[in-house]
């Protein structure tokens, strides 16, 4: 597996409740040359540090306390720039709505594949990226 020119050295929080699931996005996302730092819940993540400096927040949306969109909204305050990708089992029609209003750029519905994480950071990068005006590297063919 090639490493990912997206995530390489892009400083990452995860949180995520489900010890399963958070280890196996974390080491496929160092896989790929992410810097990881885990939480299990919302309260963790900030009180460690400032979702400020962070350029990816991945969240699950139903976690103890605080919930993930609540959260990937003080992400989206702290940083205009930050990745935020919103990750749950939860299929709600409001949930869409919700998550523009708070700054999400994906929503990955479980169960989802590494790829679509991948995709979703990818593209959301992209549209950050442009949105600043930031030139992407041109790539040999």
């Amino acid at each position: 597996m090639e490493p990912c020119r997206t995530l390489a050295g892009l400083r990452i929080a995860l949180i995520e409740n489900d010890d399963l699931l958070r280890e196996s996005l974390a080491f496929f996302l160092q896989v790929q040359g992410g810097l990881l730092e885990t939480f299990k819940c919302a309260e963790d993540a900030v009180a460690t540090v400032s979702l400020g400096v962070f350029g990816a927040v991945i969240s699950d949306l139903l976690l103890p306390g605080e919930d993930g969109l609540s959260l990937l909204r003080r992400a989206r305050s702290a940083s205009g720039t930050v990745i935020t990708i919103l990750i749950t089992a939860y299929r709600n029609s409001n949930l869409s709505d919700e998550a523009r209003h708070a700054g999400v750029d994906a929503i990955l519905l479980k169960p989802f594949s590494t790829a679509d994480l991948e995709n979703a950071m990818q593209m959301a990068r992209i549209d950050r990226e442009s949105a600043a005006g930031i030139g992407l590297p041109e790539t040999g063919a």
